[in-house]
């Protein structure tokens, strides 16, 4: 349970920091370099990972071209951080954007998981995702993104 709950917590607080500094970043100035030496301190802390979890760093293990999916990832994160600072540097909320993006997403994914990974829709998810679609359009509507 506390595996769960603490990773659900981590996730939670990374995401807070993560707009702070977001939001930080997109006031001037290029936006490439910062975003590189954030990759390099989250490659330090993945080495320190991999190396804590199975004693050793594999290079091996860490560039396998064949493993498509990472490869995906590496494309997803690098589109997110950019943009997120974009769509920070353009003017969004702080307060408004992480649930814009996070409510679209999820709309998205509920669709995506019965499609993909043959995830049952409840009538709870449907009902899901017409009140994030109203969120949505009431945040949309009533505010700058």
């Amino acid at each position: 349970m506390f595996a769960l709950y603490g990773s659900i917590a981590v996730v939670v607080a990374s995401s807070v920091i993560y707009h702070l500094a977001q939001k930080s970043i997109a006031g001037g100035g290029s936006f490439f370099g910062p975003l590189a030496f954030a990759y390099a301190i989250a490659m330090i802390f993945s080495l320190a990972g991999m190396y804590f979890q199975t004693g050793k760093i594999e290079v091996v293990d860490i560039v396998n071209f064949k493993n498509w999916p990472v490869l995906l990832l590496g494309l997803a994160v690098f589109g997110i951080e950019i943009g997120v600072l974009l769509t920070y540097k353009a003017g969004a909320n702080v307060n408004t954007l992480p649930i814009l993006v996070n409510g679209v997403v999820m709309a998205c994914l509920i669709p995506l998981g019965a499609l993909i990974y043959r995830e049952h829709i409840s009538l709870t998810s449907v009902l899901g995702i017409l009140l994030i679609g109203s969120g949505v359009w009431v945040l949309c509507s009533s505010s700058h993104a």
